[in-house]
């Protein structure tokens, strides 16, 4: 029986990975850096709340509200989903309980997230990820009609509830009680946003900034708390689309893809055009609450048809070039992850070289896509020699409760 144990709870080996995973992890997480730089620079985007001083910072802006806020963030829940599946499958195939293991590798992932927070940016995904996570342990066991359900309702709540809120603070402008406070936090909110993108009144140290990330992230945990049932439907996304192996039967699944990819795109972006109009045209307190549809509404369809596009076409040889080097960061998620972070950190931050609210919008973009590029080849020399990414051998060392072999 030890001998069983002891063979079950070793990490599946290399040549096992599906590679199309790791290529979308990659890309997935391009798209998340695209977002998290333009925070951390202070650069005014997105969203913005200020029309941007030359056009092409204004189209660069339109055009990540448009195609990439929201979308990413969603497409990797779905992917720690499709992830928990494989574990699941492999557990039961195996017959060992996945609860210790699984709740292990997710108390680490919350200690990753907590020094992501004090140590080098409070926008971090891994809490909400690891939070989010114990809840999907409670659905190893449904049925593939029962997350169904579940993933409609996560989604379809969320939606309802802020087009309720839209329509009732809409109701409250043109009230005599309201309408003034509310045209009071219109202009708080504009000037808070324009303090964000003008960067630190004063130098902080590296010990004062720590403070300074606790307290940012606690101010904004209504708002990540609001994201829970989205990730946790994108969670059970990623559980039903394993469950029922997609990624290993491509070839059955072509048709449902390419209805994805071309309806899902059709549907998001005009559903998301109207988000983004919305939110350029109202009051900046109703703009705010609109764009939440971007979280709950479009992201999820759009991330989705992003993904069948990307496996469709990953089938083609033309493309093997770029899959394969997207694959190297999607190995090293994690650790790639945190280094962004990192490199951000002490690029705008006062105490590296004082950046922040210096880069243009665009200026800021095309940064992103140098560090990433220099992520990805530092990823591809690292897998040369080893199995994983740094942080990703000592998640599965605290995950297997053992050492394990990295080279």
């Amino acid at each position: 029986m030890n001998e069983k144990w002891m063979e079950a709870d070793n990490p599946l080996p290399q040549k096992k990975r599906i590679m199309v995973l790791d290529s979308l992890r990659g890309f997935a997480l391009l798209g998340i850096f695209l977002i998290n730089i333009t925070a951390i620079a202070a650069a005014g985007g997105p969203p913005s709340l200020d029309s941007k001083p030359n056009f092409i910072d204004e189209m660069v802006n339109q055009f990540l509200l448009l195609f990439v806020e929201s979308k990413f963030f969603t497409l990797f829940s779905f992917l720690f989903g499709v992830g928990f599946s494989i574990q699941l499958l492999r557990a039961n195939e195996q017959g060992i309980n996945i609860v210790p293991r699984f709740s292990r590798r997710l108390a680490a992932l919350f200690l990753f997230g907590v020094l992501h927070i004090a140590l080098f940016w409070e926008g971090d995904i891994l809490v909400i990820y690891a939070v989010v996570g114990f809840a999907l342990l409670l659905f190893k066991k449904c049925s593939e009609k029962t997350l169904l359900i579940w993933i409609a309702g996560l989604l379809i709540l969320p939606i309802l509830i802020v087009i309720g809120s839209v329509a009732g603070i809409e109701v409250l402008r043109h009230t005599s009680e309201y309408g003034g406070q509310l045209k009071e936090a219109d202009q708080e909110l504009l000037r808070a946003f324009r303090m964000l993108e003008g960067g630190n009144e004063k130098p902080l140290s590296y010990t004062d900034s720590i403070t300074e990330r606790i307290n940012a992230y606690i101010e904004v945990l209504p708002l990540l708390i609001s994201r829970f049932p989205t990730v946790l439907a994108m969670f059970l996304l990623g559980l039903y689309a394993g469950k029922k192996r997609m990624f290993e039967k491509l070839e059955e699944n072509l048709p449902l893809l390419k209805g994805m990819s071309r309806r899902g795109i059709a549907i998001g972006l005009l559903l998301n055009l109207a988000v983004v109009i919305l939110f350029n045209t109202l009051k900046p307190v109703t703009a705010i609450v609109v764009l939440l549809l971007n979280q709950t509404l479009t992201g999820p369809i759009l991330s989705i048809s992003y993904a069948a596009i990307f496996i469709l076409l990953s089938r083609k040889k033309n493309w093997d070039f770029l899959f394969r080097w997207l694959s190297y960061p999607g190995r090293m998620a994690l650790t790639n992850y945190i280094l962004q972070s990192v490199l951000c950190s002490f690029i705008f931050n006062d105490y590296g070289f004082g950046l922040k609210g210096q880069v243009s919008l665009s200026g800021t973009i095309l940064m992103a896509f140098g560090i990433y590029i220099v992520l990805m080849i530092g990823s591809r020399f690292w897998l040369k020699t080893f199995k994983f990414g740094p942080l990703e051998w000592v998640w599965r060392c605290i995950t297997y409760k053992k050492i394990q072999s990295i080279r």
